[in-house]
């Protein structure tokens, strides 16, 4: 898995990162989706709360875990397996 950040990465690099499929303003997403290095937390970066469906991020700080200066890019080959493995440590809430 990429342990690379943003700043640290090539150009290529950058073209492979994971965008995000939610909405914003509804329209797509497509910003690049980071996780969290703290607790695993994924989602792209906003400036302002609630502006993407798929939001992880309000400007650099985690929504789940709250910590700053962890995020670090997901590659589009790793986000199937990077999903899996959130979801299986990070059970959704049943109703």
């Amino acid at each position: 898995m990429n342990q690379k950040r943003h700043l640290d990465m090539t150009a290529e690099e950058k073209a492979n990162i994971a965008t995000c499929t939610g909405n914003k303003d509804e329209h797509p997403c497509k910003n690049p989706i980071f996780r969290c290095s703290e607790c695993g937390n994924y989602g792209c970066d906003q400036e302002v709360l609630d502006k993407c469906t798929e939001q992880g991020f309000k400007n650099g700080k985690c929504l789940h875990c709250g910590a700053t200066g962890t995020r670090i890019p997901v590659m589009k080959d790793e986000m199937a397996e990077f999903i899996a493995q959130w979801e299986k440590e990070v059970p959704g809430i049943e109703s």
